[in-house]
C-alpha cells in the first residue's frame, strides 16, 4: 500500500514546490545576510505537503468522477484503477492537508496577516483545484493557478517569512518558477488532451487544440528564461542572469520533442524533465545569487 500511496502522491512533481522556496530563501539572504533555518525548513515542508495533498486530491476526485479512463496515458491513477480504495486516498489527502496546516500555524504566527492570507488561500486552492463542487482545473484554470501559487505566491511568501518586509524582487522573480509550473501543467493537459476531451473536464489544451497547446508550453518555457534579466534591476548581477537563463537550453531536446513528437507515454518523461528544469532553475538561481 505504501508503494501505491507514493505513486498517488506523485513525488516527481515536488520540484514545483522546492524550486520556489529555494529562490525565496536566496533573495531573502541577499537582502538581510542571514536565514532562519527552522523557518526555512518548515516553509519547505509545508510547501511539499501541500503539493502532495494537491496530487492526492487530484487522484481521488478524478477517480471518483470517472475522469481517468483506460485510454489515459499518464501515470496510473490509484483511485480510478482500484489500486487504493477511495477511503484510503481520501484519508491520505486529509492527513497531508492537516500536516501542512499544523506546520502553517507556526509560520502564520511568524509572518502575521500576510502569511495567514497566503497560507489559508494556498490550502483552500489545493483542495478546490480538483475538489469540491466547482473544481477549478476542470474549467481551464490549471495553468493560471500553477503560475500563481507555485510562482509569485510561493517565492514571496518564503521571502516574507525570513524578512518580514515587502519587496518587488520575489514577486517578479517568482514569475519564473510560476511559468515553469504552468508549463508542467500545460504538458500534463497536452498529454491527456484526447482522454480529457471525452469527459466533462475542460482544459486549456482542449480549448486551444493540440497545435496551439504545444506552442503554449514552449511560450511558458521561453518566458521563464527571460525573467532573470529583470534581476539586473534589483541586484545588478549579470552572472546570475546568464547562468540561470542558460539552464533552459540544457533541456533543448525536451522542448523540441514537445513541439513535434506524437503524444504518447513519452510525454510522461517530458513532464519529469520539465520538473527537473524547474528544480535546476531554482537551485542555480539560489546559488549564483548568494555567491559573493
Amino acid at each position: 500500500m505504501i508503494k501505491k500511496l507514493l505513486s498517488a502522491s506523485r513525488p516527481k512533481t515536488l520540484p514545483a514546490s522546492i524550486g520556489p522556496v529555494a529562490m525565496g530563501l536566496a533573495i531573502a539572504y541577499s537582502h538581510i545576510g542571514e536565514i532562519n533555518t527552522l523557518v526555512a525548513i518548515l516553509t519547505l515542508l509545508c510547501a511539499m505537503f501541500l503539493q502532495v495533498s494537491t496530487n492526492l486530491i487530484n487522484d481521488y476526485y478524478d477517480g471518483v468522477r470517472g475522469i481517468d479512463g483506460e485510454d489515459r496515458i499518464g501515470p496510473t491513477r490509484e483511485t480510478a484503477t482500484g489500486g487504493l480504495s477511495k477511503e484510503t486516498v481520501k484519508k491520505s489527502f486529509i492527513t497531508t492537508l492537516l500536516i501542512s496546516f499544523i506546520i502553517g500555524i507556526y509560520l502564520m504566527c511568524v509572518g502575521g496577516p500576510t502569511i495567514i492570507a497566503i497560507g489559508l488561500s494556498s490550502i483552500l486552492f489545493a483542495f478546490i483545484y480538483t475538489g469540491g463542487p466547482l473544481p477549478l482545473a476542470y474549467y481551464g484554470l490549471g495553468e493560471i493557478l500553477a503560475f500563481i501559487f507555485f510562482g509569485p505566491v510561493a517565492v514571496y511568501g518564503t521571502y516574507f517569512l525570513q524578512t518580514n518586509q515587502f519587496h518587488y524582487a520575489p514577486i517578479v522573480m517568482g514569475c519564473a518558477p510560476g511559468l515553469i509550473s504552468a508549463a508542467i501543467m500545460a504538458i500534463n493537459n497536452l498529454r491527456d488532451i484526447k482522454s480529457d476531451s471525452k469527459t466533462t473536464k475542460i482544459t486549456l489544451a482542449i480549448l486551444l487544440g493540440e497545435k496551439k497547446a504545444r506552442a503554449l508550453v514552449l511560450i511558458f518555457v521561453l518566458l521563464s528564461s527571460f525573467v532573470p534579466f529583470v534581476d539586473i534591476l534589483y541586484f545588478s548581477k549579470k552572472s546570475t542572469v546568464i547562468i540561470t537563463s542558460f539552464t533552459m537550453y540544457l533541456f533543448f531536446k525536451t522542448w523540441k520533442a514537445i513541439a513535434k513528437d506524437f503524444i504518447d507515454e513519452k510525454f510522461n518523461n517530458y513532464l519529469a524533465s520539465t520538473g527537473k528544469y524547474l528544480f535546476l532553475y531554482g537551485l542555480v538561481y539560489a546559488i549564483t545569487l548568494t555567491l559573493p
